[in-house]
């Protein structure tokens, strides 16, 4: 597992702080595809809560990171 949260990495990604993620649509976009491209296993369950509810301010309790990543394509095929 990793030491830095999930959000610092996708940030460090970006070149951005955290804040620019949940600010700048194209950014937030961003981190969400890398989500979707990440290892389900790379982090606890608890950091891709954390991070989608950040970055989507949709607070459901997901079971799985595959819960999670289904709803992110579905969140990011309802804005077009």
């Amino acid at each position: 597992m990793n030491e830095l949260h999930l959000l610092d990495i996708l940030a460090a990604r970006h070149g951005c702080f955290i804040s620019d993620l949940n600010l700048s649509p194209i950014l937030r976009r961003a981190a969400l595809l890398d989500l979707c491209r990440m290892d389900e296993n790379s982090y606890p369950l608890s950091q891709w809560r954390d991070t989608v509810r950040y970055l989507t301010g949709d607070e459901r309790d997901f079971a799985s990171v595959k819960e999670i990543k289904v709803f992110i394509k579905q969140d990011m095929e309802a804005e077009g």
